[in-house]
């Protein structure tokens, strides 16, 4: 869409938020249990929370290639 004659860029679309909220609501209950119950107990949280943010990586670069191949 174009506003004046300036291209606006590509909005992303709601599941790139909710993966970025999830990543970090998750990033933040992993830190509150590795001081409650220690490190060891929250990893799967931490490696879930950054597998996450490499999906929302993933997806936006997909995204951009898709958008410049038009």
């Amino acid at each position: 869409m174009t506003i004046k004659g300036k291209e606006s860029e590509p909005q992303p679309s709601k599941p790139n938020f909710i993966i970025i909220g999830l990543a970090f609501a998750l990033f933040v209950i992993g830190i509150h249990q590795s001081i409650t119950v220690g490190f060891e107990y929250s990893y799967w949280i931490f490696m879930l929370s950054i597998s996450l943010l490499l999906l929302h990586r993933y997806l936006k670069q997909k995204n951009r290639t898709e958008g410049g191949s038009k």
